[in-house]
């Protein structure tokens, strides 16, 4: 019977490596290529191992894969929220989600074949999901970007309905709305990026302009403060004060907007009618105080999980499409009267 150091030795790696690779909670911490030729050498050595923690009897077991690198996940707390929602379903479902897993560093789908479900947040390619549900039909998408309710179960929020609804309040006293937002990107199972797609807000930016016959002002950026600070100085130079709206994709990105609007003298709910979305805590406290569209973020994670577990419990052969609608919440940076 093969042991640990006989696959260390094939291997050419330590004990202790072989151990971290084979761990379903410690294997993240080894190179994946060290990782993936260790496996290679257990396998061809007949070595039992299992990827998956040993949770009690009467306990689920969740992956939790994530798409969003920790530069991402740490520059917009929105993702952050999100994760927390996953973690406070789970125990209170009594469900074990051990880690999350970051597909930047690549990831093998035959790794979750014993998982009684996965949670993927952030917008993964078509092919990344197929490949996947060969090895696990339980799949979840949490606000993944696209639509692919066709192929996986989806929880998301309604982004495109409250861009239209935005736009529609701010012609009632704007000529020329502008947007600012930023593209996604799809993430491959080897961690590479594959194809931008546009976002939600984006698509309902266009869709509305078209059907309301307005010309489309947008400046897509890489959803940084200083790119959407930038992005605002191009479109108050280019337009003056012909521009009386911007609706802004995220928080975050708002920041960078009132700064730059802040350059130009440019006061947000007197001179300019200013939206974003996400409703994030710092929202109110900005001067002015800033209308954002509050959308659901622990919420997402924690129906996320419960619609998972509904999977588990009782199989289908269809997909399902759950939406956690977001709200409005006005401030001064949107004038009411």
């Amino acid at each position: 019977m093969a042991t640990i150091k006989d696959i260390s030795k094939l291997a050419q790696v330590s004990p202790g490596t072989v151990s971290r690779a084979l761990s379903p909670d410690k294997s993240e911490y080894v190179a994946k290529e060290t990782r993936d030729k260790v496996r290679r050498v257990a396998d061809k050595l007949g070595y039992k191992y299992s990827l998956l923690p040993k949770p009690d009897k009467n306990q689920l077991n969740f992956a939790l894969m994530t798409t969003l690198t920790l530069e991402e996940e740490t520059r917009d707390e929105y993702w952050r929220f999100l994760r927390r929602g996953v973690y406070e379903a789970a125990e209170s479902q009594n469900i074990n989600i051990k880690r999350v897993i970051r597909m930047d560093g690549g990831i093998e789908p035959k790794d979750f074949l014993d998982y009684d479900a996965i949670l993927i947040v952030g917008t993964i390619s078509k092919k990344a999901i197929h490949e996947i549900m060969k090895f696990n039909q339980n799949v979840v998408v949490v606000d993944g970007g696209s639509y692919d309710d066709d192929i996986v179960d989806v929880v998301d929020t309604n982004l495109v309905e409250n861009t239209y609804k935005a736009l529609t309040k701010m012609n009632q006293k704007c000529h020329k709305i502008g947007f600012i937002g930023g593209s996604r990107h799809e993430t491959n199972l080897d961690g590479s990026i594959g194809n931008n797609i546009e976002d939600a807000r984006t698509l309902g930016y266009q869709q509305w302009c078209t059907i309301n016959r307005h010309q489309p002002i947008m400046k897509l950026t890489n959803w940084t403060t200083k790119a959407s600070m930038e992005a605002t100085d191009d479109l108050l130079n280019q337009y003056g004060n012909q521009l009386d709206g911007l609706l802004v994709a995220s928080d975050p990105l708002a920041i960078g907007v009132m700064k730059g609007l802040a350059k130009h003298n440019v006061i947000p709910g007197k001179d300019l009618q200013l939206v974003s979305f996400d409703d994030l805590e710092f929202a109110s406290y900005l001067t002015p105080s800033l209308t954002s569209i509050w959308l659901p973020k622990v919420e997402l994670g924690y129906a996320a999980v419960l619609h998972a577990e509904t999977l588990v419990k009782f199989p289908r052969t269809w997909h399902v499409r759950t939406i956690l609608p977001g709200k409005f919440h006005y401030r001064e940076s949107f004038n009411l009267d």
